[in-house]
């Protein structure tokens, strides 16, 4: 990996330990990271904006990261990233999708 290129969420402040040369995007220019904003578009499809995560069930949680992980990418030659991750030896183990309530 090259590097990484990060929007501005508190959840990258820790992004130097990863030891990858890091960019982040310009408050309020999402172009400039459209992977960023397609896998928030994707997990808006599950999760409204502004809804209180605090209240959603880690169970929930597990099961939309699932979906969103087997869902065939046109970036990816229409495989799955965890199709690619497997492919690649970044995965050991591969588990089945937990309780299945997201469609």
């Amino acid at each position: 990996m090259l590097s990484l290129t990060y929007d501005n969420g508190i959840e990258n402040r820790y992004h130097q330990r990863l030891e990858i040369p890091s960019y982040f995007c310009d408050p309020y220019s999402s172009w400039q990271k459209g992977s960023v904003e397609n896998a928030n578009k994707m997990i808006r499809r599950y999760i409204p904006k502004k809804t209180n995560l605090a209240k959603i069930p880690q169970e929930y949680v597990d099961e939309i990261v699932f979906k969103i992980n087997n869902k065939p990418r046109k970036i990816l030659n229409y495989r799955s990233s965890l199709e690619v991750a497997r492919a690649n030896g970044v995965l050991l183990e591969i588990s089945e999708c937990p309780n299945s309530g997201v469609n």
